[in-house]
């Protein structure tokens, strides 16, 4: 007798990493993905928060954050959907006589959420790579959450000395919020996403801090050997304990399409670069490995910085492994 296969609510950018499964041409045995393909990434954290999904990317800092305090109720498999370097995701007013990483000490500089992944990187590398004081900067921000309307993070408690402030203005939603504050003078600088890019470049009245963001970045990976983990893939926890073999065949799942996009994206031409191999064997110069790896051990150096982050910033409401933010079966997954 066979049994009708058992339906996962997904939900995911479309990633060259992730298109083999959103197309359903890599699927799990006696399961069925029922898609959700989505660039509105607050959107898919906040689903994914309130249950609408049972697989989904999460923000690292975010799944942190509900673990320290007990109150997760999803779990990550250790495969990052998203992994990008920050440096070059900080704006500064051109008025503001800011011209390199150290000026910033002391002065308003501004974020869209306490709790992101993004910005806890970009916070933590001004303070551990750049000596900016945490306790004597002023540090803002448009939301505490990706979901506005559930949790405003009151018990966030930066262990650094960092006290929050709240960017207020009549920006019609946090992106906004953040960057009127930039371009009205309430903050000196401002780190954000690839969303607030375009906003940003257009105007010219900011400048990016790192005009030489590339170069500083490789020359960040290569003594630390870290390309900072942005999301994770999250599982719902009562979806585990129905299904506790699916964490494990996920994380070989998402690494055989992480494979095939590697080859694709060698082997296929580019509708938006002309030597893509070219920068592809530049990167490889850089990196000498796979910085996207997937698996704990693999990222345990990043991971570890990350959380002395998360513990500065207060992200965790107690220091906590990586081990503790993995379902246990992944713990020993190595590609």
């Amino acid at each position: 007798m066979s049994f009708p296969p058992t339906k996962i609510r997904l939900a995911s950018r479309a990633y060259d990493g992730t298109l083999p499964i959103l197309r359903g041409q890599m699927k799990i045995p006696g399961f069925e993905f029922e898609i959700t393909e989505t660039e509105d990434v607050p959107g898919m954290f906040a689903g994914m928060f309130k249950g609408q999904y049972d697989v989904s990317e999460m923000s690292l800092g975010e799944l942190i954050y509900y673990t320290s305090r007990g109150k997760a109720d999803f779990v990550a498999v250790p495969v990052f959907p998203s992994r990008m370097f920050r440096h070059g995701f900080i704006f500064v007013r051109k008025d503001s006589g800011i011209t390199r990483p150290a000026d910033l000490n002391g002065r308003k500089l501004g974020f869209l959420r306490w709790v992101q992944t993004a910005a806890i990187w970009m916070r933590g590398m001004l303070i551990d790579e750049y000596g900016v004081s945490a306790r004597d900067s002023q540090w803002y921000v448009a939301s505490m959450h990706h979901w506005d309307d559930h949790d405003p993070g009151a018990t966030v408690e930066p262990r650094d000395g960092s006290v929050i402030r709240m960017i207020e203005n009549r920006g019609r939603n946090t992106s906004e919020r953040a960057c009127r504050a930039l371009f009205d003078g309430q903050v000196d600088a401002l780190g954000v996403t690839e969303s607030q890019l375009a906003t940003l470049l257009a105007d010219t009245s900011v400048k990016k801090l790192f005009d030489n963001a590339r170069e500083v970045e490789a020359g960040y990976f290569r003594n630390s050997r870290i390309l900072p983990i942005m999301h994770v893939l999250a599982l719902q926890k009562h979806v585990v304990e129905r299904h506790p073999e699916l964490p494990v065949q996920l994380f070989r799942l998402y690494t055989e399409a992480k494979r095939w996009a590697q080859r694709w994206r060698r082997a296929i031409p580019s509708l938006v670069e002309a030597w893509p191999n070219h920068y592809l064997a530049e990167e490889e110069e850089i990196f000498k490995t796979d910085p996207w790896a997937y698996g704990m051990e693999a990222n345990r150096h990043v991971l570890e910085k990350f959380l002395a982050y998360c513990d500065a910033q207060g992200i965790t409401a107690r220091q906590i492994a990586p081990e503790e933010i993995f379902s246990p079966s992944t713990l020993q997954l190595t590609e």
